[in-house]
């Protein structure tokens, strides 16, 4: 009979769905150009919760144009 492990196996790594990185900043909205910087750096951390946190703001804005 053989030992079982006692040490975790390796991560799974499972696919993202890309729809929750989507949203498309308005053009000429601050609010919306604002969120799309935030979620830049938040990939360039890492962070992607903070990133679809984000992408879900700018999906969900108004959009209202500032000139």
């Amino acid at each position: 009979m053989t030992e079982p492990h006692t040490y975790p196996s390796p991560p799974v790594e499972l696919p993202i769905d890309p729809w929750l990185l989507e949203g498309t900043p308005a053009a000429h909205c601050k609010v919306c150009t604002a969120l799309a910087r935030e979620r830049e750096e938040a990939l360039a951390y890492g962070d992607r919760s903070k990133a679809y946190e984000v992408s879900r703001e700018i999906r969900n804005h108004r959009h209202v144009s500032t000139p």
